[in-house]
């Protein structure tokens, strides 16, 4: 799968540090910690799925497509991506528009669309572009994950959680989403849900700190603390400041 569209969804935890608490006995922490999930804080790196020399745009609903559209909506295409290259947004756009209108089911150029205008801030828009693509390819696994991302921070978790369902039926070894998914959970205090995911996660991606982080912090307020210290001792390995932060304040 390529993975072009990079969703990194960056969770936020704050700890409040205590040199009088005891932070071996796990119900003192707890009523101490000023830990949270939040949500608010995206980092989101786009990048359009670009087409190779040997690319074809296939017609799915009609095998018998002007070919002269094809090729045309092709070039458009390719003229989007180098655009795009050369940091003219605005031009890329108006390419993978035109390949739109010679070649009008090309979930790659709605899934670009959605990408520019997401870049753009733009997000009703670039919404609107991920649901054409999925319209046109239900397993397009970026936008659906991307759709999912637009809604958690609108503050709509039911309507991302359910976009993050979608994507893993059709990608289930995607680890950000069970990632995305498992951070909602933990937003919601479903923490055993949280940690499922979170290990679906890191089953993934071994190097995935920041679930390390977050399957620590449902550990934590489950009030396994044992398991939250092995967790952030391992994100802490990894180079994660906050996971280094949460050993020194609460696993000594």
């Amino acid at each position: 799968m390529k993975r072009i569209l990079i969703l990194l969804f960056v969770v936020q935890l704050l700890f409040a540090c205590n040199s009088n608490s005891d932070n071996n006995k796990s119900n003192e922490t707890q009523s101490k910690v000023q830990t949270s999930i939040s949500d608010s804080s995206v980092n989101i790196i786009i990048k359009p799925e670009f087409a190779d020399e040997n690319d074809t745009l296939i017609p799915k609903n009609n095998p018998d497509e002007d070919e002269e559209n094809i090729k045309r909506a092709q070039i458009e295409f390719k003229n989007g991506t180098t655009s795009y290259k050369k940091g003219n947004i605005e031009q890329a756009i108006e390419s993978f528009k035109a390949s739109l209108e010679f070649f009008p089911d090309n979930d790659k150029a709605f899934l670009n669309l959605g990408n520019l205008y997401y870049e753009l801030g733009q997000k009703d828009l670039s919404l609107s572009y991920y649901k054409d693509a999925v319209r046109i390819n239900p397993s397009d696994s970026m936008s659906l994950v991307a759709i999912g991302l637009i809604y958690s921070e609108r503050g709509d978790t039911n309507q991302a959680i359910s976009y993050y369902n979608n994507t893993i039926e059709v990608a289930p070894c995607f680890s950000m989403v069970y990632f995305n998914r498992g951070t909602l959970f933990g937003l919601q205090k479903k923490y055993q849900l949280s940690i499922q995911d979170l290990t679906n996660a890191i089953q993934y991606d071994k190097q995935y700190s920041e679930a390390y982080v977050n399957r620590g912090l449902a550990y934590f307020y489950l009030k396994q603390m044992s398991d939250a210290c092995k967790d952030w001792k391992n994100a802490a390995a990894l180079g994660n400041a906050k996971g280094k932060k949460a050993v020194d304040i609460y696993c000594k």
